[in-house]
């Protein structure tokens, strides 16, 4: 699924006409800053059937007192939004991932969602995020270039991975992104989850969002079991592999994978990590 992600910047911005899946809104920041266009933009979002996530901007101060004041604007959304700690600035040194654990917990203990995080690719791997990386999905910032780009069906890694998470949920690829209905700059996304995982994320229908990250990964792949043929782009491996019938081949020849590209070009490539992919998989000998 494609889409954005939109704050202040963008007060301007028809969240229901910008072609996207999915729209997610910058709510609040520390403990007094409210977007003053965040709830407008959430009801065109709403109105086009599109899905919602709203996000908080960690500050410098108490995290939990951040989580609080978070809740407190977004709570009539509760169960209909992905809801978001955007972990970066000066809250990476200020909270250190004790701080945005804290954050996180909070928002489960007062809500029951299971809050995303968003980081930098490089921030994944400063910090050990072991005790959260199976409980609250990766939202990843991650840029080729600062050309302007439209969206993107494999955008650009720097193949080092995310730490702990074995492979993001959301990938933020680009700040410059160029879409129809909107003359600025836009931050623009790739989500790896479908429709029924965002809404479990939210805690559509139930008081808790029990979908782990390892569900993501491998419903993810799941998904496409009854498609006649998809594919796995390892992401530690850098290696292609067809799937077909429940088995893996290793298509080792750039050639025939423009071939294979060619011949079945509405197939889902899907990033896996090499053992994973093992995990779910035969190999066809």
């Amino acid at each position: 699924m494609n889409g954005i992600d939109i704050s202040s910047y963008q007060a301007e911005l028809n969240a229901g006409i910008v072609p996207s899946d999915f729209v997610i809104i910058k709510a609040t920041e520390g403990t007094n800053y409210i977007n003053p266009t965040w709830e407008e933009q959430a009801g065109q979002v709403i109105q086009t059937n599109k899905l919602l996530g709203f996000y908080h901007f960690a500050s410098v101060g108490n995290p939990i007192a951040e989580a609080d004041f978070f809740i407190s604007v977004v709570k009539n959304y509760i169960g209909k939004a992905v809801l978001v700690l955007d972990f970066e600035a000066g809250a990476i040194n200020a909270w250190g991932n004790v701080g945005a654990r804290q954050f996180l917990n909070r928002v489960k203990e007062k809500t029951g969602i299971n809050p995303m995080i968003y980081m930098s690719s490089d921030v994944t791997r400063q910090f050990n995020w072991s005790t959260i990386s199976s409980t609250n999905p990766l939202w990843v910032a991650q840029y080729a270039s600062m050309n302007p780009t439209g969206y993107q069906s494999e955008p650009w890694t720097d193949g080092k991975g995310y730490g702990a998470w074995s492979s993001a949920a959301i990938h933020q690829y680009s700040s410059a992104g160029s879409l129809s209905n909107w003359s600025g700059n836009l931050d623009i996304n790739l989500a790896y989850i479908n429709a029924n995982q965002w809404k479990s994320l939210a805690g559509s229908g139930s008081t808790s969002n029990s979908i782990t990250t390892e569900d993501i990964n491998i419903n993810n792949t799941i998904e496409y079991e009854e498609e006649e043929m998809h594919f796995i782009q390892t992401v530690d491996t850098k290696r292609i592999y067809m799937i077909n019938a429940g088995m893996y081949s290793w298509i080792t020849d750039p050639g025939m994978w423009t071939n294979y590209q060619k011949a079945f070009p509405k197939a889902p490539v899907i990033p896996l990590y090499q053992a994973q992919m093992e995990k779910l998989y035969r190999k066809n000998v």
